[in-house]
């Protein structure tokens, strides 16, 4: 027994004062590489910060466009265009910028902040011309998933020669293409706002905003240069620190459970570990305890199996050796002549009697140590259980009569289908009647019941007879139990009911002895066999 005691009552606290240290490490990372990517925006990136011109939107409406601060809205080097809908020049910030643009121009320029885009790739066709395949892509917003709506092939003189009816016998400009596509400008992406100007009617915001060029992609990159190795440094430093204070608070238990283990391993079933540390510990601890309790259990079983299974073997060479006895000693006397004509006819009956339930018992061992093969498999075939029981019992009738015995059956009219092996099923039944024929007087009844459920099938069978004696009744199932404690005056092999038990739990169900609710029956045998929901019942409709 060893033992161990700790002063931290859970691993939880002390892994959150670790996660507390790290966690805070790693905020103050994030923010600096926040605000370095905030700064990086501004002083070189220097994009648009929102989607679309709401800051300017009552100015617009007024035509008060000299004040419009837009700078800020498209970037320190973008600028913007007033149009009308035919393309007209009405104001811009950009000087010596007098031109507008067509209204087809106008019309194909992209709308800002839309989830359609244009892509343009050339390629050289069969005949060695250069055709242009312009795909319109759909990009959704939250997933960022992409997929072609519409295209278009156009020839060298950019005419639409195959794509979507929407762009069927157009031709293009090649500054028209351009500005589908946002390549009018290596250095700006072109796109246009739509809104009411007071009075005036539709006006075009054309917003030429500043693309990212080579330089400035070279200064971000440098920037994050700075920040990664930053970031590693802070993580690798906080990870060691980590470790090193949480190696020391969890080596020692380790090292005990694993001293704990080794003795386990080494043959010492008996090795408990006292530890009282974290509740975490704590339960492995318990769960290591439990694990060798149950190897103990288990080598206990295996010796109980061990010795079982030798007196199984005594009990059958002792239910074996008691007929072959008597037939030995009967044959004896007769084959020396020693019996008169009335003693010989005794003996021969006695013999053939002996041989007879030599051979009952013999067929018992056959069954049951078949049912007990892995290999052994059940033929089922879905079948009527009501009609089954009613056939068997039909069969049965002039046995039970003959014996002085009555029977009383109460079973559904309907339809009770279930999958069954009937050869297997009709030696359960032929167990348990047996058993109820040999061990009750003569005016004995017994009672067969069948019930459903759409989930199982439940079949009651006793009689009012003189009942089973309540020192037997727990191991009632087990192999060679019989009813009388003297193997010299037992009838049968006491492989019966541990054969009917085996079948009946081959079929998913089970057999078990229950106390009566109707004080007339002093036995009851139920058979509970499980049925998957609503299946086996469907089939009565059919």
């Amino acid at each position: 027994m060893k033992s161990f005691k700790g002063r931290d009552r859970s691993l939880y606290v002390l892994l959150i004062k670790n996660y507390i240290i790290y966690t805070l490490v790693m905020v103050a990372l994030m923010m600096v590489i926040y605000f370095g990517r905030v700064l990086a925006e501004k002083t070189i990136i220097q994009a648009p910060r929102v989607n679309r011109p709401l800051g300017g939107g009552e100015l617009l409406e007024r035509g008060e466009y000299e004040n419009l601060t837009l700078k800020k809205l498209l970037g320190t080097q973008g600028s913007f265009e007033i149009l009308d809908p035919d393309g007209n020049l009405i104001y811009t910030d950009r000087e010596g910028d007098e031109e507008g643009y067509t209204a087809r121009e106008l019309a194909l320029i992209p709308v800002y902040n839309t989830p359609y885009s244009y892509k343009a790739s050339e390629y050289e066709a069969e005949n060695g011309t250069r055709h242009t395949l312009v795909r319109c892509v759909r990009t959704e917003a939250d997933t960022g998933y992409r997929e072609d709506v519409s295209y278009m092939v156009l020839d060298e003189e950019l005419h639409v020669i195959q794509g979507s009816p929407i762009w069927k016998d157009q031709q293009f400009t090649r500054h028209e293409l351009e500005l589908l596509t946002l390549s009018s400008d290596a250095k700006y992406s072109v796109y246009k706002y739509e809104f009411e100007e007071q009075g005036k009617g539709s006006r075009i915001l054309v917003m030429h905003i500043k693309k990212m060029d080579g330089q400035k992609y070279r200064r971000l990159s440098a920037l994050w240069k700075i920040f990664i190795p930053v970031y590693i440094c802070s993580y690798i430093f906080t990870l060691v620190f980590f470790t090193i204070r949480m190696r020391r608070k969890v080596q020692e238990p380790l090292d005990m459970l694993n001293e704990g283990i080794l003795a386990l391993a080494g043959g010492n079933r008996d090795t408990k570990i006292s530890y009282k540390g974290p509740r975490e510990f704590e339960a492995i601890f318990n769960s290591f305890n439990r694990m060798s309790g149950l190897l103990r259990e288990s080598e206990d079983s295996k010796e109980r199996l061990i010795m079982e299974k030798q007196k199984m073997l005594a009990d059958i060479s002792h239910d074996l050796k008691t007929p072959i006895t008597v037939i030995r000693g009967y044959a004896k006397a007769v084959a020396d002549g020693l019996t008169s004509p009335v003693t010989q006819k005794h003996y021969l009956n006695t013999i053939f009697t002996k041989t007879e339930d030599l051979t009952e018992m013999i067929n018992a061992f056959y069954d049951y140590g078949k049912l007990e093969h892995p290999e052994f498999r059940l033929v089922k075939e879905r079948q009527d259980l009501a009609e089954f029981i009613r056939e068997y019992l039909a069969f049965k009738y002039d046995e039970i009569d003959l014996t002085g015995f009555e029977i009383e059956a109460e079973i559904p009219d309907g339809e009770v289908w279930y999958s069954f092996d009937g050869i297997q099923l009709r030696r359960v039944f032929d167990n348990i009647f047996s058993n109820a024929l040999k061990h009750n007087p003569r005016g004995t009844t017994i009672y067969l019941t069948l019930q459903q459920t759409d989930r199982s099938i439940r079949i009651e069978i006793g009689d009012n007879g003189v009942g089973i004696p309540e020192e037997i009744r727990e191991n009632l199932f087990d192999p060679f139990m019989v009813g009388d404690d003297s193997r010299n005056n037992r009838q049968g092999s006491g492989l019966g009911l541990a054969v009917a038990k085996k079948i009946v739990e081959l079929h998913g169900g089970a057999l078990f002895l229950e106390k009566p609710v109707n004080l007339a029956v002093s036995t009851l045998f139920v058979i509970r066999l499980m049925r998957a929901e609503g299946k086996e019942r469907s089939m009565m409709s059919l």
